[in-house]
């Protein structure tokens, strides 16, 4: 009969394993060695940590926030926020977490996100996770994403953060995007994604922000269609690579009408969100 792993012989191989890709050069298994650095005990994650030396700004990053996680959890990472150097990993950490938020379920998680919407330099990769985080999704969606286990575990993930979104905390988020958005309510598109910025502010403000409102009523003659579709007739005698090729392949007969269509942006903010954000925060109460 095989006998039961060594459960000391288990944990020293996890551990080899967390410290090899914590020392390593790939961020997303670096970030994902600390999402489960979370579930051991403080005694062990130090010892996973305490032989790596890093050689770079990248490793170091890595280590720093191994260190902070294995000393408090996510709270403490959030609490250290500010002290995090280099915007470029700092953004991509949160975007890591965003896209594997079933590795981060954790109250401390959203303390991190609303960290990091403080921060002009990472704020527009935190938006899309905190909508997820507070958006109400369609049964046909829910349903669409039962049908996986990873959109299972991802569904799950988001579900439990939502619940700790508390009052408290929308009114950060709120505070936080109505501040973004006054300062460039000139002009909106000089925030990347600002459609975003709109449907969070949308699913944080509630009527009393009256401040919000006013903002978000101001943007109304810079809403219209974000993309303007253009149409161009083609020369038959004459098709263009890869239209050519295309019509050949597929046996088109000669002198076959073909027309190439662009979508250009225009520029303008989504109209449809932008109303549908301004009637979200009329109607909520708090």
């Amino acid at each position: 009969m095989n006998k039961p792993p060594d459960r000391a012989m288990a944990a020293h191989r996890i551990g080899r394993d967390l410290t090899r890709r914590l020392r390593g050069g790939d961020f997303r298994q670096a970030v994902k060695a600390v999402a489960e650095l979370r579930h051991l005990d403080r005694a062990s994650g130090v010892q996973v940590i305490s032989s790596i030396i890093p050689g770079d700004e990248q490793r170091a990053f890595q280590l720093l926030i191994a260190r902070l996680v294995v000393e408090g959890g996510m709270c403490e990472l959030a609490a250290r926020w500010s002290d995090l150097p280099a915007p470029r990993w700092r953004e991509m950490l949160v975007s890591e977490i965003g896209q594997a938020v079933h590795l981060w379920v954790d109250e401390g998680t959203v303390e991190l996100l609303l960290a990091a919407l403080d921060d002009p330099e990472v704020a527009r990769q935190t938006v899309g996770s905190l909508i997820e985080c507070m958006r109400e999704r369609p049964d046909k969606e829910r349903k669409r994403m039962t049908k996986t286990l990873r959109g299972k575990g991802t569904l799950d993930a988001w579900d439990k953060m939502a619940g700790w979104i508390t009052r408290a905390r929308r009114a950060r988020v709120a505070g936080a995007v109505t501040a973004a958005l006054d300062g460039c309510a000139d002009n909106p598109q000089a925030l990347t994604w600002p459609d975003k910025y709109i449907e969070l502010l949308g699913l944080s403000a509630n009527r009393t922000d009256q401040h919000a409102i006013t903002l978000l009523e101001q943007f109304r003659p810079k809403a219209g269609e974000t993309r303007r579709s253009e149409f161009e007739a083609l020369d038959p005698d004459n098709l263009p690579w890869p239209t050519s090729t295309i019509a050949k392949s597929k046996g088109s007969p000669s002198r076959t009408p073909f027309v190439r269509m662009w979508s250009r942006p225009t520029g303008l903010l989504d109209r449809e969100g932008l109303e549908e954000a301004i009637e979200r925060i009329q109607r909520r109460e708090v």
